[in-house]
Order: structure tokens, then sequence, then C-alpha cells
């Protein structure tokens, strides 16, 4: 027999308990749904299906299509997360979106394709190419809904085909990451160019150096689109055969978007030569990771000079020396919004201190690596050699 406690927690409105299942995790969910009719029904409710993250790892995963027949057509936002070792996951996840492109009434506004393990070898991934163009083409069902598409967790080369796809038929995309771990990037300038004529509405994008140009760049600067608010771009060995982006591109974007943030990112197979070209005064750089492993003084300086009342976060995978202890003393100095700066090599200690009491707010919001002493890794945001 019940008791009163139980009677209780069974007899809770059904909007407290869909307030209460957004809060937990899906498996947990799942056995809350077994505990009477009610919350069975709760489990139902279209509002918790709005977001929804696919996870694929064994067999045993494949389950999740059921739920997708059922719901599907309540999903808005979907991330599809996958182990691409094995083929089976691949499969489950390519059948995902085959069976969105299916739904009847389906309206997915955000998608997210995320890999997380090792590609097998010779991996081309050109299932999911050919999956996520069928989901993307006007003939789905979702034509012109979704405003975010985030491929940066893909391990496989995008084709300029799959973007002219996506831009044709989702002119209304507002957020697009194709900032992905491929090593070779096969997206042409003009690509880029074709997309940002056609989706006007765009205003966070992620990439890679070698696909933008001038005529990107001025393509963004065009009177009937919307302001761009974040670029983000990474530099990698790719630039070494690229032209330089010009000072006067940069100005006039900026002019048609005055609260442009700019990420530039620079990793380590990218020319320690080609950071310094790269860097111009007119980009609004609010983050800058120099993630090279090299002697970064110089560069280091020509940041806190560039772009001293606009950078926000400085992350460096560098060297220690005597000379970037001075540099990162300037850029503390100068740089007054700085609220995040993670140096992944020792300093001396009185410098660490010296930068915290120059930027109270990076140890006021524990967003910060300063290290002293060589501790074992990994590094954790906020934490003192020490402490």
């Amino acid at each position: 027999m019940a008791s009163f406690t139980d009677e209780m927690w069974i007899n809770l409105p059904e909007h407290i308990v869909v307030h209460i299942f957004s809060y937990l995790p899906f498996y947990q969910r799942c056995k809350c749904a077994q505990v009477c009719r009610s919350w069975l029904e709760c489990f139902n409710q279209p509002f918790l299906w709005k977001t929804f993250t696919f996870q694929f790892y064994t067999e045993l995963d494949k389950r999740y299509l059921n739920l997708l027949k059922q719901h599907g057509h309540h999903m808005r936002a979907v991330k599809i997360i996958l182990d691409q070792h094995e083929k089976v996951n691949r499969e489950n996840a390519c059948q995902v979106l085959e069976i969105l492109t299916k739904t009847e009434n389906q309206k997915v506004s955000s998608l997210t394709v995320e890999f997380n393990g090792e590609n097998p070898l010779f991996y081309g991934g050109l299932e999911f190419i050919q999956s996520l163009k069928t989901f993307f083409n006007s003939d789905a069902t979702n034509a012109g809904l979704l405003t975010t598409v985030d491929l940066g967790g893909l391990w496989i080369d995008l084709t300029q085909e799959l973007l002219d796809v996506l831009s044709s038929n989702h002119p209304n995309l507002r957020i697009l990451n194709i900032q992905n771990r491929s090593l070779i990037c096969k997206i042409h300038p003009d690509c880029l160019v074709r997309l940002v004529g056609r989706c006007t509405n765009l205003t966070h994008l992620s990439l890679f150096y070698c696909s933008l140009s001038d005529e990107v760049l001025e393509a963004l600067s065009d009177e009937s689109r919307k302001p761009i608010q974040h670029l983000s771009i990474k530099c990698r060995r790719q630039e070494k055969y690229v032209k330089t982006l010009s000072p006067d591109a940069w100005t006039g974007l900026v002019k048609k978007s005055p609260n442009l943030k700019v990420t530039l990112i620079f990793d380590h197979n990218c020319l320690l030569q080609k950071v310094s070209s790269i860097l111009c005064p007119e980009i609004p750089v609010s983050e800058l990771r120099l993630e090279t492993f090299t002697m970064l003084f110089d560069e280091i300086n020509m940041a806190a000079s560039y772009y001293k009342h606009t950078l926000e976060r400085l992350v460096l995978q560098t060297r220690g020396s005597k000379e970037l202890e001075e540099a990162l003393i300037n850029i503390a100095t100068r740089c007054q919004k700085l609220r995040s700066l993670l140096v992944y090599c020792v300093l001396s200690k009185d410098v660490v201190e010296n930068i915290l009491n120059l930027c109270p707010t990076l140890k006021e919001n524990n967003n910060y690596i300063l290290k002293w002493t060589k501790d074992p890794e990994p590094w954790i945001v906020g934490v003192e050699a020490g402490d």
C-alpha cells in the first residue's frame, strides 16, 4: 500500500512534474516515467522533447531511434554525439538525420553533430556529408527553418557543395560553425561569398582563415545584411599559401558592424612568422589564442599595442622566459578589459602576483591559469600554485 508521502509525489500537478523532469538527465527521466501512469504522460509532453541529445557509443543506443520516430516532430534543437570509430554508431547517427528528414511537420532549428572518438583508418565521412546534404535540402520538411548549425565537432572534410545546399535552403541561418578538426580545409572563399550573400541574418561565424578573403569581408559589410557580431578565425599551416586579409577590408567590416568581436586562434601548425602578418590593429580582437608552443613575447607585445581597447581573453601555449614575463606585465597593464588569462607555462611568483594585482577581475572571477610551480596536469582555471 502506498504511503501518504508516495501519494503526494504521484499526485503532483502535471506542470510541476514536467518542470522537474526538464532538469533531469534523459536516463533518469526514463526511470521516473515508470513510477506511474501520470508521470509517463508527463514524460511524453512535447516541451521535454524540444531539446534533445542523441548519444551513440554502443549498439544498445539504437533505442534512441524509436524515441525519434515518436517525438521527432516535437524537437527543435538536436545534438548528435557519437564515437565515430564504430560503424554501428555512425550508421545510427546518420539514421537520426534521415528519420528527421522524413518526419512530417519536423521543425528542427538547431543542429549540432559532434564526434567524440577516433576516426577509423582512412575515414572520409562521406555518409555524413550525404546525410547532412539530404537534411539541408529543400525537399526536406524543415526547409528554411535552420538558424543554428554547428559542425565544428566533425573530424571530416566539409565540402563546398554541402555549404551551398545549406545556404540555398536556409537563408535564415544566424549561427554557423565550420571550424572543425579536419586536417585540410576545402572551403574556398568563393563559397563563403555565396553563403554570406544568401544568409543575410548570419551574426556568428566560425571558420578557418584560408576560407576568408577581402571579398568575404566585403560581403559581410554589405548594407543589406545584419551586422555580424562574432567571427572566430583559426589559423593553421594552410595560411602559408593564402593572401593576408587587408586592413581596408577589416576597416569596412568594423564600420558596418561596430560591435563586432573577433576570436583569433593560432594552433601549433601555424608558421610563427605568419602570426605577426595576420595580426593587425584594424581587427577588433576580443579573444586571442596563441597555441603555437613557441616563443611568443613579440606577438604578445604586439597584441598589447593593437588590442588594448578590445582584448578580453588571452590563451598562451608557449615557453617561459624573462621576455615572456615582461610581455605579460605589459598586456596586463594596457588591456583594461582583460578578464581571462590562461598561460600554460611556469612563471615567477612575483610576476603572477603582479599580474593579479594589475587585473583583479581575473582573481575575482577565477578565470586564469598562472603557475609558478610545475603542477601535475591538468591545470585548473582559477587555482594558483600552492593552493
